[in-house]
């Protein structure tokens, strides 16, 4: 078949394939939406524990930075670390 429809044709075996016809399925058994009910997504990111971790190093130096908490914990990327302090922790600038 590839010689009529290219290389890129999805062939019956391919997991594509599985896939489509499982989503038709579903669709014919009654499903209305595309969104995943199985929540397999990212899990989040500030997790309860992360948190306190934060606020435990903001407590302990009340003048800090973004940047000075990123060098802290240089796996937790700032823009994270700037929805912990801002979302989740309520602290403003003064």
């Amino acid at each position: 078949m590839s010689k009529v429809y290219g290389e890129t044709f999805m062939s019956d075996l391919s997991p594509e394939t599985f896939k489509v016809r499982k989503w038709c399925r579903n669709f014919d058994a009654g499903r209305t939406d595309v969104y995943d009910a199985s929540g397999q997504g990212r899990k989040p990111v500030s997790t309860d524990d992360l948190v306190q971790r934060v606020d435990q190093a903001i407590r302990g130096n009340r003048q800090f930075t973004i940047s000075g908490l990123s060098d802290l914990s240089p796996e937790i990327s700032r823009s994270v670390l700037y929805t912990i302090v801002s979302e989740r922790l309520e602290y403003r600038k003064l």
